[in-house]
């Protein structure tokens, strides 16, 4: 039987990309006060964004329920006997400790491998590709875990916020917190490491942390694969995928979108990108 994949909705994989792969993604949801929506099912990215903007309180998430994990894992012990459940930092959110709860009470002889990423957004989501290329060749539920954790140390994450505002406020901030004081007008660059957001530099302009970012994104040109994301707008991503492609011809580059849950955290503006380095 084919190993199936299972993640989370902050993994910010396009649908059709999860389609593709046969990936099972569990939501976490959303709050704009006592409203909830489903991540990816309920709200877009782009309605999400919209009424960031607009609203006068800050939106919230909350992690999957065990209910939910276990309904996905027992509906996929129909399919098959090995499941490998791949989620954001357990230093980002519970949604690994609902897997976990969830995984005891599954009826089935089902072999439910959990990893804890260590990242988050398109961080994640190239992990979970990885593994679920590796399932849908055929290898073994070794194998898969063996590709998954490879590729966890050969993925990076790095975003240039418009503000820490909402990470501050969303209780996510991390060693990012160093950035904080008196220079209110800082344009933080931050990275996730070991699990957190930490600091990586500041700059004083939005223009200044995109150069940066470019910097950043060139250091190793011979990088597998790279994924850029804005929650601004695409167009911002693109450009900046077009302005790094004839330096690195031999990288592969993805748009990717950065979705509700972690725009929560990351607010708008924000322009992110995931380096996957060659094995």
């Amino acid at each position: 039987m084919t190993v199936r994949i299972v993640t989370d909705s902050t993994c910010d994989l396009d649908p059709d990309a999860v389609a593709a792969h046969g990936i099972t993604v569990v939501p976490l949801t959303v709050f704009f006060g006592e409203e909830a929506f489903l991540d990816g099912i309920e709200i877009t990215p782009e309605t999400f964004y919209d009424r960031l903007r607009e609203s006068p309180v800050l939106p919230r998430t909350s992690q999957p329920s065990v209910e939910s994990f276990r309904e996905t894992y027992e509906a996929l012990a129909a399919e098959t006997d090995e499941i490998v459940s791949i989620h954001l930092s357990s230093r980002l959110s519970g949604t690994l400790n609902s897997a976990s709860v969830a995984r005891e009470e599954i009826s089935r002889d089902t072999h439910i491998e959990l990893i804890d990423s260590y990242t988050v957004s398109l961080g994640l989501g190239a992990i979970v590709l990885e593994a679920a290329a590796a399932a849908a060749d055929g290898a073994s539920m070794a194998r898969v875990v063996e590709v998954t954790r490879r590729a966890m140390d050969r993925v990076h994450l790095v975003a240039a916020l418009d503000t820490l505002e909402y990470l501050q406020k969303g209780g996510r901030i991390g060693r990012a917190r160093s950035l904080m004081g008196s220079l209110l007008s800082i344009k933080p660059i931050i990275h996730v490491d070991d699990g957190e957001v930490a600091p990586l530099e500041r700059v004083r302009t939005r223009a200044k942390a995109v150069e940066r970012l470019f910097e950043i994104a060139t250091t190793d040109r011979t990088l597998r694969k790279m994924y850029v994301a804005c929650t601004a707008d695409d167009e911002q991503a693109y450009d900046f995928i077009e302005r790094l492609r004839p330096l690195m011809p031999h990288t592969e580059f993805h748009l990717g979108h950065i979705g509700s849950v972690v725009g929560v955290y990351a607010g708008p503006n924000a322009l992110g990108i995931c380096t996957v380095e060659r094995d």
